[in-house]
């Protein structure tokens, strides 16, 4: 889902207003002065639908308990974490390992993840079910084939189309990598598209029987609409080849985690803010079904995304009673 703002801010009132509406006033305590009255928080937000989330439920958080005004701004990955280190954003909500490693390890002095929403997060290669069984395809291996690779393609250049990822996301190289590595980039050619282009040629194959080969994730929608084993098949890979020292799963990618990054001076400037979000960690299943209601249900606008955050925290209030509790709001 792409954004075409530079900033996406809604104010403390219009949150509370918003609560107060759908039965969710926030705290009591926040008609005090709360710590953060007057004073601004800059999440980033970095194009990807499984953000929103992690992003609106922190942002809420800190909004309803602590009285910060947050700013959410659009950028990529990597200037996310220089803006971080270099004091300009505050907040990535929903830092995603290993793809961001080594940016982690290249500001390793200046950054650091304080909390961890959810790991073991599923990736590979997929194919429709009915096409893995009908041509025997069990493994990335197995498309080390002319006669499969002219079935997947789609857009006739006389290559099989591997739908991936935007250059400059870091499973575009990843993808890349196991190409060249296993040889099938003599075959096959990554389509180098935006998540959403990507999605929609996947939906339209999906829906119409057509062969096509994608890389699946999650936190997505596709795996809700399209379960694995029954409609479509995660390839696995024999030979595990990867581009560092992370260890791949039986589909050839190392289980994916997120968390929350910040700058280490975080905490001495923002330390009610940074006793808060180091409690906050956000199911991969609170995540899928919110990326569902982004793409599919077509809930995007800003009021959407907060509800969802809304609705999120107050069907699991236990949870975030505890987290209060542990960061001295309660």
């Amino acid at each position: 889902m792409t954004k075409q703002w530079t900033t996406r801010v809604v104010p403390l009132v219009l949150a509370v207003a918003l609560a107060a509406g759908l039965g969710m006033a926030a705290d009591p305590a926040a008609a005090q002065r709360l710590p953060g009255t007057g004073k601004t928080l800059t999440f980033s937000f970095t194009n990807w639908t499984g953000d929103w989330l992690p992003t609106m439920v922190s942002k809420v958080l800190v909004e309803d308990y602590l009285g910060y005004r947050v700013e959410i701004v659009d950028l990529t990955v990597p200037v996310t974490y220089a803006m971080i280190a270099a004091g300009e954003v505050d907040v990535f909500a929903d830092a995603f390992f290993p793809n961001q490693n080594a940016l982690l390890r290249g500001y390793q002095r200046d950054l650091e993840v304080i909390s961890w929403h959810y790991t073991d997060t599923v990736r590979g290669w997929v194919v429709p079910t009915w096409f893995a069984q009908e041509y025997g395809i069990e493994t990335i291996q197995d498309l080390n084939d002319p006669q499969i690779a002219k079935l997947l393609d789609r857009d006739g250049d006389g290559y099989g189309d591997l739908y991936g990822c935007e250059v400059g996301w870091t499973c575009y190289d990843q993808l890349e990598f196991k190409l060249q590595e296993y040889g099938l980039n003599r075959l096959y050619r990554q389509i180098d598209a935006s998540e959403q282009m990507v999605n929609f040629a996947v939906q339209g194959a999906l829906q119409s029987g057509q062969p096509v080969l994608f890389y699946g994730w999650t936190p997505d929608w596709l795996f809700a609409v399209y379960p694995y084993p029954d409609v479509v098949t995660i390839l696995k890979d024999a030979v595990g080849a990867w581009p560092d020292d992370e260890v791949p799963n039986q589909y050839g990618f190392p289980p994916g985690r997120a968390g929350i990054l910040v700058h280490r001076d975080f905490q001495r400037r923002h330390p009610e803010a940074y006793r808060l979000l180091s409690q906050v960690s956000v199911p991969l299943e609170a995540v899928n079904e919110s990326v569902y209601r982004q793409v599919v249900l077509g809930e995007t606008s800003d009021r959407d995304l907060e509800r969802h955050a809304r609705e999120w925290i107050e069907a699991n209030r236990q949870t975030v009673d505890g987290w209060l509790k542990a960061a001295g709001l309660r």
